[in-house]
């Protein structure tokens, strides 16, 4: 807090209403909802620094598209979503596990049909999905027991290990 207090006053730019008018951006006050930070906090004691995470990352950062099609529909797509959370291996910074973070949004009609679009790429792409549902609060070793049953099967039907483009 104390180091992004100090930042922010030594910048010395403060916006002046003409450039919030043509720039009508602001920080947020944190990268995650209340709820997000709650599972992220659980996230960590079962993952136990054993992989790293990623919080919000595109959907375009944890797969591949050619480049021909990036700026078509086909790269829009994937390029405008976002997963909740990522594990990834220290070492590589190979994607481990996709998870995301159902809540009540996600029963929408076009929430479902956004859903079962990443379901789809993911499982293409061979990157293993965890949907864990919205709560009060979570238990890191239930947590921890799911992700290792995702991982375990994801692993019993082969992952493929393809370098981009090939």
């Amino acid at each position: 807090m104390k180091l992004a207090r100090n930042l922010r006053q030594r910048s010395g730019r403060k916006s002046s209403p003409a450039r919030m008018a043509r720039l009508p951006y602001r920080s947020r006050s944190a990268l995650l909802s209340r709820g997000e930070l709650a599972f992220y906090r659980v996230l960590l004691e079962a993952v136990g620094g054993r992989f790293g995470i990623s919080i919000k990352p595109r959907l375009a950062d944890v797969v591949w598209c050619p480049p021909r099609l990036f700026r078509t529909g086909v790269g829009a797509r994937v390029s405008q979503k976002h997963l909740d959370f990522v594990l990834y291996d220290l070492g590589t910074t190979a994607v481990v596990l996709a998870i995301e973070l159902d809540d009540r949004s996600h029963d929408r009609d076009g929430r479902q049909a956004r859903d079962q679009f990443v379901d789809e790429v993911l499982e293409l792409c061979g990157v293993a999905l965890l949907r864990v549902r919205a709560a009060r609060g979570y238990d890191w070793r239930e947590l921890q027991a799911r992700m290792q049953g995702v991982l375990r099967g994801h692993g019993a039907r082969g992952r493929r290990h393809e370098r981009e483009g090939q």
